[in-house]
């Protein structure tokens, strides 16, 4: 009897304590449980954006969020992180717009089984526009001018590599196509060996390459950027601030890509909810790890998602009075 009464007392206490305490700043689903939540999210080789905004989440939820811990995993980027959230093998991942919207609607590279209806947006990261690079000394002055000549259209299976074939297509563009990595790209154009490379702004080896070279910055010509719009409706058109680059005092408008926070319409709104809040209740600490992520997750931003959000998203969003578009709000929000 006495050692039942004594156990009874062992289960008693801990349980007073809970409740004295009450839930933890992680949410309901974290308290619910004594452990951690674990969960990962699919970033890119490290090194890369994709790598560096996983981490930026990372960094939130493990130092910030009690109750959870984030993992960031290594993966294909956009393509494979949108296959394995919908499988559930990640519980988030990284994945350029274009990609999402793709994978969503079971277009392209994600034609008939590959489809990944079920992934939600979660929060805006980062913008990219996609330039085509060349030199002042290189005799190309219109995009036209690349065909017949060497010219790098980036790493095999990029999105660089993607818009730059589907651009050249559409124009009837024929260069020399090869696949460099971006750095072994600029140098390449800078002792002429090509005639130009792709690449999504920011940039930094395009700065680096105005340091020694008369850079020219070539987009689509406007009179073919309907054209590409109506074939090609996954993608957004942005611009390249006035000033970043020698190249373009002006500034420029071209296709572009914003890169997002995935996850699956599956998984919990608590845990969805808990990341988004964590993240913009923290964005100096985002700063710290990756600037850029950190000026352009702006709430004001979320109308560049191709693909509806998840409830744990728009749950945050609605708290902080933000106006959803109607396409970007899924039907089980509804």
């Amino acid at each position: 009897m006495k050692s039942i009464v004594k156990t009874t007392r062992r289960l008693i206490l801990p349980l007073a304590i809970l409740i004295l305490l009450g839930p933890s700043i992680g949410g309901a689903e974290a308290a619910a449980g004594a452990r951690k939540i674990k969960f990962s999210i699919g970033a890119s080789s490290p090194g890369g954006g994709f790598y560096m905004g996983a981490s930026a989440i990372s960094t939130v939820v493990n130092t910030k969020l009690s109750g959870y811990e984030c993992n960031v995993e290594v993966t294909g980027a956009s393509a494979n992180n949108a296959a394995l959230v919908q499988a559930g093998e990640i519980q988030m991942g990284m994945c350029a717009t274009e990609v999402a919207w793709e994978a969503y609607n079971g277009r392209y590279y994600f034609e008939g089984k590959r489809q990944c209806g079920d992934i939600r947006a979660v929060m805006p990261g980062w913008s990219g526009v996609y330039m085509f690079i060349t030199t002042a000394d290189s005799g190309v002055r219109s995009i036209a001018d690349f065909s017949g000549k060497p010219y790098s259209s980036g790493p095999k299976g990029s999105s660089n590599e993607v818009v730059t074939n589907r651009v050249f297509n559409m124009l009837g563009i024929t260069p020399k196509m090869m696949n460099l990595p971006n750095s072994d790209a600029s140098r390449s154009l800078g002792d002429g060996t090509i005639a130009g490379f792709s690449l999504a702004h920011p940039a930094a080896v395009v700065s680096e390459l105005e340091a020694t070279n008369s850079v020219r910055i070539i987009t689509i010509p406007e009179k073919d950027r309907q054209a590409f719009k109506d074939a090609f409706p996954q993608y957004i058109w942005l611009d390249v601030p006035a000033g970043y680059y020698k190249a373009l005092p002006k500034g420029a408008h071209n296709v572009g890509l914003y890169n997002m926070v995935i996850s699956s319409k599956k998984q919990s709104e608590d845990l969805v909810y808990s990341v988004v809040k964590a993240c913009y209740e923290n964005r100096e600490l985002v700063k710290t790890v990756f600037p850029q992520f950190s000026d352009e997750m702006g709430l004001e931003n979320i109308g560049y998602s191709t693909i509806p959000y998840h409830i744990g998203a728009i749950k945050y969003f609605r708290e902080k009075g933000v106006d959803i578009p109607a396409s970007l709000i899924p039907p089980e929000a509804l």
